[in-house]
């Protein structure tokens, strides 16, 4: 029965137009200790944001990807639906893997939105990492260049955006970042000082503007180097 399915139940009660964002979190063992505390925190401090501002709270559609291992922290659903997060360091980081599951997460998401009758916006994936692509198995790996060209397809039919940022990564994962950032027109952002909190503030900001604006419009997002009256600048 439809009603027995959560997601379209979900989708169903709440009409909202739509502002999907995937949450790509690397948890690989170099990020042991202050960074995924940091992270954890930022997390908690992005949902209670969210969930000030009705419209967002309603519209922001949330899915939460960690690697390594890649595991589905969170599917898709509104804050209010999605619990803190505590995410545990451990693994490798296979980058490839995450991403890949991503872009297809976004893709049933639309699927779901397109049954359902269900407008959106433009999807986000926003990956985070403090390391260089592996396989799963640990080893360096660039495997990652072939989804340069599924990303540039996604870019030119404007499918999602992709957002890179980087946690005192190497002059080499500041590269793939770039690689994976440029069909966008982006480059890795290099968090400043463990700004965890200010990014997930940054990007509450940044989604709450989009779930606010008229279909077509160009949203104008505050400089993350920068900041604003509200929210710092969390960009080297």
């Amino acid at each position: 029965m439809l009603f027995d399915n959560p997601e379209a139940r979900s989708l169903l009660v709440n009409r909202q137009r739509r502002t999907p964002c995937v949450l790509l979190l690397d948890r690989s063992y170099s990020m042991a200790g202050e960074k995924i505390r940091r992270l954890n925190a930022g997390f908690y401090a992005f949902r209670q944001d969210i969930l000030r501002s009705p419209v967002a709270a309603q519209s922001v559609d949330l899915a939460v990807i960690s690697f390594g291992p890649v595991q589905l922290e969170r599917d898709f659903a509104p804050l209010s639906e999605n619990e803190s997060l505590q995410l545990q360091a451990c693994g490798s980081t296979p980058m490839r893997q995450a991403l890949e599951l991503a872009m297809l997460k976004v893709t049933e998401r639309k699927h779901s939105y397109q049954q359902q009758g269900i407008s959106y916006y433009r999807p986000w994936i926003f990956l985070l990492t403090d390391g260089e692509p592996t396989d799963e198995d640990g080893h360096g790996s660039n495997g990652y260049k072939s989804l340069i060209p599924p990303l540039e397809l996604a870019a030119q039919e404007q499918k999602f955006t992709l957002f890179t940022v980087g946690v005192n990564v190497s002059p080499r994962g500041r590269a793939v970042l770039d690689d994976l950032s440029r069909p966008f027109k982006g480059r890795c952002l290099d968090l400043d000082n463990l700004k965890f909190e200010e990014m997930f503030l940054w990007l509450s900001a940044s989604l709450s503007r989009v779930s606010q604006s008229a279909p077509g419009d160009r949203v104008q997002l505050v400089d993350p180097r920068v900041g604003d009256d509200v929210y710092d600048g969390w960009v080297l």
